[in-house]
């Protein structure tokens, strides 16, 4: 079961963007009901180094897959399915971003 982690900023419609990027994943990764959790992570503030002010203009949307090995390809598919439905939902919102960036995490076993 991947359990997804969206940062984004605050918005009134972040529970839309969550379902948006689970669903994305679990028809990438033909998945059933109830079986991708995503969950949002505030983001409050964002600073660039080296600068006078805290603007660093269009925010990133940085989401984490956290799941088993499914394989480079679904892992890749996964991904770019995340990022697109983060960049529809951006646009149907007017929530201006510079990009989506995606991972994939694998368990740490000690």
């Amino acid at each position: 079961m991947p359990v997804v982690t969206v940062a984004v900023a605050p918005h009134a419609e972040e529970r839309d963007l969550l379902a948006c990027v689970a669903d994305a994943i679990a028809d990438v990764l033909e998945l059933g009901a109830g079986d991708v959790i995503a969950m949002s992570v505030p983001v409050r503030a964002s600073v660039s180094n080296g600068a006078a002010t805290d603007a660093v203009g269009e925010p990133w949307v940085l989401i984490s897959i956290h799941g088993s090995d499914r394989g480079a390809e679904k892992t890749r598919r996964a991904c770019e399915a995340a990022r697109t439905a983060a960049a529809d939902w951006s646009r149907r919102h007017g929530v201006g971003q510079e990009g989506a960036w995606c991972e994939w995490l694998l368990p740490q076993h000690p």
